[in-house]
């Protein structure tokens, strides 16, 4: 099986129930965002630092919740069209089940990201150490630090490589330790890496056809209505292709 990107598109509108489904999505989406309008009026209105703090933490808890929901919502999908072949998109009640996936999702990318945290943080500790003592600064420090850094951008590259594929491991099974599961993840990468070298390719494409379409609906006040619409579609082919690819993994082991 390979990767079928028109497929991927078209995925969405098998659903009877797809239109209310992407509307209810963009809608939250858009809201998470949305929602930070709130503390700004209520700190012009009420000339009050506390209420307008009060109310920016409050609605950064709901665009926190939100973000956790849509999430959750994307890896369901995933999940569902995985271990389903003829799955349709989860319904919106299921609120606790999207949160609860959601935060297993963004653990589990914390976790396999953690590395390249605290690499970053040890670089920019190096770098910072360094600038405040530039009197004792020499030449092996700045080989040390220009290696140090180019040794950091090499493995944020892999990393970032990986990810999908870390990701389309916690789709499998929705545990939160299947992203540093490298053994069941690569276990798919084999004899599957024409598939995942398209899967990239293919994210990288839809980013570009993502970004551009908003920088044209962002143009007018009424385009700008539907940039949540793009960017919840643009998640829900991304997650098809993830799917598919997984799938493939499973028929190239079962040959």
């Amino acid at each position: 099986m390979n990767l079928d990107f028109e497929k991927s598109l078209t995925y969405i509108s098998k659903d009877p129930g797809w239109v209310n489904k992407l509307l209810a999505g963009s809608g939250i989406l858009l809201a998470t965002f949305a929602v930070y309008v709130i503390p700004l009026f209520a700190f012009l209105f009420s000339d009050s630092v506390v209420v307008g703090a009060g109310s920016f933490l409050l609605c950064f808890i709901f665009s926190l919740v939100m973000t956790f929901v849509i999430a959750g919502y994307f890896v369901q999908t995933g999940n569902r069209r995985i271990n389903f072949a003829n799955s349709f998109l989860p319904d919106w009640t299921e609120f606790g089940r999207m949160f609860v996936t959601g935060l297993k999702y963004f653990i589990g990318f914390f976790i396999y990201s953690l590395p390249i945290v605290i690499l970053s943080l040890l670089f920019f500790v190096a770098l910072a150490f360094v600038f405040a003592h530039h009197n004792a600064f020499h030449p092996a420090a700045f080989i040390l630090l220009t290696a140090f850094g180019a040794f950091l951008l090499l493995f944020y590259i892999l990393v970032m490589i990986f990810a999908p594929l870390m990701m389309a491991n916690f789709f499998r099974n929705l545990k939160i330790l299947s992203f540093v599961d490298f053994k069941a993840a690569f276990s798919m990468l084999k004899n599957n890496v024409g598939n995942y070298c398209v899967l990239i390719l293919l994210f990288i494409a839809l980013s570009v056809m993502t970004q551009l379409l908003f920088s044209i609906l962002a143009v007018t006040v009424i385009g700008i209505i539907f940039v949540p619409v793009a960017y919840f579609y643009s998640y829900i082919v991304a997650t098809e292709l993830i799917a598919q690819f997984v799938i493939a993994a499973k028929e190239n082991e079962q040959e």
